[in-house]
Order: structure tokens, then C-alpha cells, then sequence
């Protein structure tokens, strides 16, 4: 009871901490709210009204029918020029696509001859080149088809339908809205546990706690329950509050399921943190050892890239060392897909093995620096 007392009074001594440091919290509340919203919504990677340039060199009633089924939303209303201009205006940045479409190639594909229609895309746009193009490809090839087969789409012996499942409409923000909240978590955890001992190391507090009748796992304990209390109520109310509520993104899971799994996944986040911060001095070195750990944890956790698309030895490693991958796992099936529990207890079993571990190691190096 005497330690449990001990971690409440330093846990409610780092709350105080928390809510003194404004910058801190300022930044929480901005990461929380303005930033999931930029990244998802404002910066979107969707294709809407692309740049799209037409070289029609066969002034053929084809040409005219492949020129007219560029339409929007997709695509802006194609701008005709000519070779030397589009090769200028793709030069400039104003066009990403450039259709060219040969002389004679309406005559050639009546006579049965091979036609070709060249695409040249600006690859310095990736996401929205290679999306564009895709969508482009798809819109000629079905132009073409009625062409040659007017009223052919109707009368098809197999008709294949696609049915998108838990993102209807491939609405990228659905996505990128509960991807960046996870980001956030993982970062804020990571700056908020390590500043928690760097700010008693150069404010000086340090040496007061160490004079106090406490042991180390209070101490670790403390400031992984206040940091952890703090993100963990932020991400909470920003996924209730601006994914749901402002931005309309459906949560198709238990919250409460979600709330559980990222519990543990800030512990081992947090344990993560402290250990960094102590091996450092102050926020400048804390800094610069945060922010590669901070970076391979986000881009190799399958959120931003499929982990199916890594090397498979790379897979096995992030599995065996990184909560951050079966963070990522758990709050997908449960936020996007629905998932119980009974689906998703192995990843928290991870997630919690991990934590163990990690908190282990903690205390390890805490009792090392109160020894010294």
C-alpha cells in the first residue's frame, strides 16, 4: 500500500509537471486535432481533377470520343496542344499527363492494323502519376471497347462485380485519418516519456527525488501512468471527437477494445522512451537519439507501407521487436474491420510481452543510475 501510495503522489507530481509545460501541451492538443486533419483530409493523395494534355494528331471522330471521356471529377478538361507545347507545359509542372494519339490511328485499327496511344507522365507526382495513369488506362480501354462493340456492355456472358469492403467508396482519408492518429500516439509517447526525465535532469529535480524514501519502479511506473494517462485520453477524444465527429470517419470496432490494446501499447512505448532518455542529458541528445528510433518505427510498421511488401526476414525482425507493428495490426481489424476480441488477443499478447520486457529493462537501468 506504501508503494502504491508512492506512485499516485509521484504520478499526480508528473501530471502537475505536464500541465505546467505549455509547449507540451500545446503541442498535444495541436497533434491531436489540427494535424490529423491536415495530413488525412487537406493533404490528400486522391486522384481530383489531374492536369491532363491531348496531342490529337488524328483529328478522327476516335480521337474526339477518347478526348470527351476524360471527364471530371477525375481528370480536368483536357487541354489540346501540341508536341512541342505539352513537352513545355510537362516541363513547367502544369501538366502531369500527356496523351498523344497518332495520325491515322483510327483508320489503322479499322483496317485491323496494331494503333498505339502513347502516355507520358510526369513521375515526380508519384502518387498522383501512378494513380492517374492506372484510371487513364482504364478510361481509353472502355471507350474503346463501346467503340468497337457498341452496346456490347449489356449483352457481356460474365459480368464481374467489385464490391469495396470497409472503404466503399476508397475514400483515402478513412485511411489516413486512423493511420496518422496511431503515428501520433507513437511519437507523442515516445517525446513525452523521455522529456519526463530529461525536464527533472536540467531543471535539477532529479536530486530531490532520489533523496526521497522511493524505489525505482515507483519512479518508472509514475511517469509511464502520467505520460501514458495523457496520450492515451488525447487519442481517445481524437478519435471520438475529430476523426468521427468533425472528419466523419466511421469506426467500425469496440472503442472501448481499441482503448484497451493502445493501454498496453503506450506502456511498452513509454518504457521505450525512458530507457532512451536515460542515457542522455538533455532534450538536444535525447533528440537525436529519438528521432531515428521514432522514424523506422513509423515507416516500418505497416501503417504508411503494407508490411506484406517488405522483405519477409524484415517482417520476422519488426514482428520479434517492435510493438508498433502489432499496434498497427490490432487497430486496423478492430477500428477498420470490425474485429473482437478473440481476433485480435495474440497481437495484444504481443503488445503486452513486449511492455513486460521493456519495463524490465527500465527498471534494470534505473536501479543502475540511483545505485550511482
Amino acid at each position: 500500500m506504501r508503494s502504491l501510495k508512492n506512485i499516485l503522489w509521484l504520478t499526480g507530481k508528473e501530471l502537475r509537471a505536464i500541465r505546467g509545460d505549455r509547449v507540451m501541451l500545446v503541442l498535444i492538443a495541436y497533434v491531436f486535432t489540427l494535424a490529423v486533419w491536415l495530413v488525412s483530409d487537406a493533404a490528400s493523395t486522391e486522384i481530383d481533377h489531374l492536369s491532363v494534355a491531348v496531342i490529337d494528331e488524328d483529328h478522327s471522330q476516335l480521337s474526339a470520343r477518347l478526348i470527351d471521356a476524360i471527364q471530371p471529377p477525375l481528370f480536368a478538361t483536357p487541354a489540346l496542344l501540341g508536341p512541342a507545347e505539352a513537352e513545355a507545359a510537362q516541363r513547367d509542372g502544369r501538366e502531369v499527363l500527356v496523351l498523344a494519339i497518332p495520325p491515322d490511328f483510327e483508320r489503322d485499327l479499322r483496317a485491323g492494323h496494331d494503333a498505339e496511344l502513347m502516355v507520358l507522365v510526369d513521375a515526380t507526382a508519384v502518387a498522383q502519376a501512378g494513380n492517374g495513369a492506372t484510371f487513364l488506362r482504364q478510361v481509353l480501354a472502355q471507350e474503346l471497347a463501346r467503340w468497337r462493340a457498341p452496346g456490347a456492355d449489356g449483352t457481356a456472358l460474365v459480368d464481374v462485380v467489385f464490391r469495396n469492403r470497409f472503404n466503399p467508396n476508397l475514400t483515402s482519408r478513412w485511411f489516413s485519418a486512423v493511420m496518422q492518429l496511431m503515428n501520433n500516439v507513437t511519437i507523442l509517447m515516445l517525446i513525452l516519456s523521455g522529456a519526463s526525465l530529461i525536464r527533472e535532469r536540467e531543471h535539477g529535480t532529479i536530486e530531490h527525488v532520489l533523496v526521497m524514501p522511493v524505489r525505482p519502479h515507483e519512479i518508472v511506473f509514475s511517469k509511464i501512468l502520467a505520460s501514458g494517462a495523457v496520450i492515451l485520453g488525447a487519442s481517445l477524444l481524437s478519435l471520438i471527437v475529430v476523426v468521427q465527429g468533425v472528419m466523419g470517419v466511421p469506426v467500425a470496432g469496440s472503442v472501448a477494445l481499441y482503448a484497451a490494446g493502445a493501454a498496453i501499447y503506450v506502456v511498452a512505448v513509454a518504457s521505450l522512451g525512458l530507457l532512451m532518455a536515460s542515457f542522455t542529458r538533455n532534450m538536444g541528445q535525447f533528440g537525436l537519439l529519438v528521432i531515428p528510433v521514432m522514424v523506422i518505427m513509423i515507416l516500418l510498421s505497416g501503417g504508411m507501407t503494407p508490411l506484406e511488401s517488405m522483405p519477409e526476414w524484415l517482417q520476422w525482425v519488426l514482428r520479434a521487436i517492435s510493438p508498433a507493428t502489432h499496434f498497427v495490426i490490432f487497430a486496423q481489424a478492430v477500428l477498420y474491420r470490425g474485429a473482437g476480441l478473440a481476433l485480435v488477443w495474440g497481437e495484444m499478447a504481443m503488445m503486452a510481452a513486449m511492455a513486460a520486457v521493456a519495463v524490465a529493462i527500465v527498471l534494470g537501468r534505473f536501479r543502475k543510475i540511483l545505485g550511482g
